[in-house]
């Protein structure tokens, strides 16, 4: 008999710290195919999960609106690789 996912009938998520791990292991994008299974399976299931990831969702997208992506200096991206280079050799 197959066991349902009781996890989201509480007043909070009894796999929360699981379901915050995988989360982060999928926007990190390292979550295996099993993890990501698990977690978008849980969030359709538990309103709690699904709301913080939506919400780490829009901190994502906010953050990406907000930061800018500047090219650090060609010499001071020569200067580290000669210093790694150096330090490969010793």
């Amino acid at each position: 008999m197959e066991q349902k996912d009781k996890s989201h009938e509480s007043d909070f998520c009894l796999d929360r710290d699981k379901c915050i791990q995988v989360l982060h292991l999928i926007i990190d994008g390292e979550a295996s195919e099993e993890d990501e299974a698990y977690f978008y399976n849980h969030i359709n299931q538990c309103v709690h999960c699904s709301h913080y990831y939506r919400l780490e969702q829009t901190i994502r997208v906010a953050l990406r609106k907000k930061m800018k992506k500047k090219v650090a200096p060609e010499d001071f991206i020569n200067e580290i690789r000669n210093k790694f280079k150096e330090s490969i050799k010793s």
